[in-house]
């Protein structure tokens, strides 16, 4: 198997495992320590502790979050995927909106850049005011 397919392998593992079943531990066996991490919320953490908080923070506020990977572009050292993320807020407070149970389903995009065999750098990027708008902040 090629590098660039293990890589792939590798970021379908975090999204099922991690992001979907909420399996936090993936995390460290699919990024580097010192992870960068642009386009995510300021958590306290960095490097790989600062992406394992960030989903931890989704997965508390989203209990049902579930993403699916609509495309796959693979070329060298980085993967892009483009994601539609689907979930009910029912838990936390999201960048202080309550949960009032509402669903909500976003696009994004997540470029992620390996160096053997671990994601060492990631561009995350999403649609944040349609999802604000969603799930309630405007009214």
């Amino acid at each position: 198997m090629s590098n660039t397919l293990k890589n792939k392998a590798v970021l379908e593992r975090y999204y099922e495992e991690c992001l979907n079943k909420g399996n936090l531990d993936v995390i460290y066996e699919g990024a580097a320590e010192d992870h960068i991490s642009h386009g995510t919320a300021p958590n306290g953490e960095e490097g790989v502790e600062h992406l394992k908080e960030w989903v931890r923070i989704q997965r508390a506020s989203f209990p049902d979050l579930h993403v699916t990977v609509d495309d796959w572009i693979l070329e060298g050292e980085k993967v892009v995927s483009r994601f539609t993320a689907r979930g009910t807020h029912t838990g936390e407070p999201y960048e202080g909106i309550p949960a009032v149970g509402r669903e909500f389903a976003v696009p994004g995009i997540v470029i992620d850049e390996f160096r053997d065999g671990v994601i060492v750098e990631s561009w995350f990027s999403l649609d944040a005011f349609d999802l604000a708008k969603q799930l309630g902040a405007f009214g």
